[in-house]
C-alpha cells in the first residue's frame, strides 16, 4: 500500500510538472511571437491571442493549488526578493544589449510582475485565512469588473494583474489537489476529446475571427483597463475573458497526460528559472538578428519559434537554478544565531 501511495505521489508530481513545462513553453513562445508581430508578422496575432488566453492564469492556478500558509514570512521575502532581483537584472540586460533602459521602481509591465503578484497573493491569502473562501472568490470576481474602469489601476505595484488574476489563484487554493487529480482521472476518458475540440475551436475562432475577438486581447494580459471599444460594457467582456480562460484552462488539465513524459516532466520542475532568465536571452537573440528581414520568409518564423523551444529546454537545466534556488534555500533555512549570554 505504501508503494502505491508513493507511485501516486510521483505521478502527481509528473502531471503538474508536465503542465508547468507546457505553460512556460507557451510563455517563451508567446514572447517570441509578440516580438515577431511587432516586427510586422501580423499573421501570428491569432496564435498570440490563443496563448495569452490561459498561460499565466494557469501558472497562478497551480500556485494556488500548492499554496499553504506555512513559512508565510519567508515566502513573502523570497518572492519579493526574486522580483526585485529580476527587475534589476532585466534593467541591466536591456541596458547592455539595447543600449537603453528605463527603471521604474513602482511600475512593472515586464516579467518581474509575476514575482510581485506572488508576493501579493501570499500576503492576501494569509490575511484572509479565516474568511470564508467562497466569499473571497465572489468578491475577487467582482473587483476586476469595477477596477477595469479606472486607468489609475495599472502596472503601478502590479495592481491590475493582481486583481484580474486573483480568482484563478483562489480557485486553485480552494481545491484539494488530491481530489482534483482524482477528478481529472475519473473524467479524463470522457472529457479528453471534448477538451481537444474546445481548444481547437477556440484556436480556430482566434484565426478566423481575429478582428472581432481582438477586443479581448488587451483584457487577457491582465494589465489593461477597459477600452473605449467596449462602449461601457467592459465588465461583460471581463466576465467573458474569465469564462474563456476557465474553460481552456480546464480543457488543458484534461488533455495533458498523467504519466511521466521523458525530459519534459523532469524539466517542469525548473519553470521559475526559465521565467527568470528567458526574456533577457530573447533580448540578446533579437538584437543579433534583424527580425524584420529574418521573418520575411516562413522558415525565418519557424526558426524563431524553434529558438524559443530550444531556449525553454536549455534554461530548464539545473545549471540555471542560480540564483533563485540558492536564494530560496537561504531564506527558507536561515536561522539567526542565538546570542550567547556572558553572565
Amino acid at each position: 500500500m505504501g508503494n502505491v501511495n508513493l507511485k501516486e505521489k510521483k505521478e502527481r508530481i509528473w502531471y503538474w510538472d508536465t503542465v508547468k513545462f507546457l505553460m512556460i513553453l507557451a510563455v517563451v513562445i508567446g514572447h517570441c511571437i509578440e516580438r515577431m508581430t511587432l516586427a510586422g508578422e501580423k499573421g501570428l496575432i491569432p496564435l498570440n491571442l490563443f496563448i495569452y488566453t490561459f498561460h499565466m492564469p494557469m501558472f497562478l492556478f497551480i500556485f494556488g493549488v500548492f499554496h499553504n500558509e506555512k513559512n508565510t514570512l519567508r515566502k513573502l521575502l523570497f518572492y519579493f526578493t526574486a522580483g526585485c532581483l529580476l527587475k534589476v537584472y532585466s534593467y541591466f540586460s536591456s541596458l547592455l544589449i539595447n543600449g537603453k533602459a528605463t527603471f521604474t521602481p513602482f511600475y512593472d509591465g515586464g516579467t518581474p510582475w509575476f514575482m510581485f503578484v506572488l508576493t501579493w497573493y501570499t500576503l492576501i491569502a494569509w490575511l484572509l485565512k479565516r474568511v470564508d473562501k467562497r466569499i473571497v472568490l465572489a468578491v475577487s470576481i467582482v473587483i476586476p469588473l469595477i477596477t477595469g474602469y479606472f486607468r489609475c489601476i495599472n502596472d503601478c505595484l502590479c495592481l491590475s494583474r493582481m486583481f484580474v488574476y486573483f480568482p484563478f489563484f483562489w480557485i486553485g487554493k480552494m481545491l484539494d489537489r488530491d481530489i482534483l487529480l482524482t477528478t481529472i482521472r475519473k473524467w479524463k476518458k470522457r472529457l479528453f476529446v471534448p477538451s481537444v475540440c474546445l481548444l481547437a475551436i477556440w484556436l480556430m475562432l482566434c484565426v478566423v475571427k481575429t478582428s472581432e475577438i481582438g477586443i479581448l486581447s488587451p483584457l487577457f494580459t491582465g494589465r489593461n483597463p477597459f477600452s473605449a471599444s467596449t462602449h461601457g460594457l467592459g465588465f461583460i467582456y471581463r466576465l467573458l475573458t474569465d469564462a474563456i480562460t476557465l474553460l481552456t484552462g480546464a480543457a488543458i488539465l484534461f488533455v495533458v497526460p498523467e504519466r511521466e513524459i521523458p525530459l519534459i516532466s523532469y524539466m517542469g520542475r525548473n519553470t521559475v528559472n526559465v521565467y527568470f532568465w528567458h526574456y533577457s536571452m530573447l533580448y540578446l537573440v533579437f538584437r543579433i538578428i534583424n527580425m524584420e528581414e529574418f521573418i520575411e520568409n516562413w522558415w525565418g518564423v519557424l526558426i524563431v519559434m524553434c529558438i524559443g523551444v530550444a531556449l525553454t529546454f536549455l534554461l530548464s537545466l539545473n545549471i540555471f537554478n542560480f540564483p533563485l534556488k540558492y536564494i530560496n534555500r537561504f531564506i527558507m533555512t536561515f536561522k539567526p544565531k542565538k546570542s550567547i549570554s556572558t553572565q
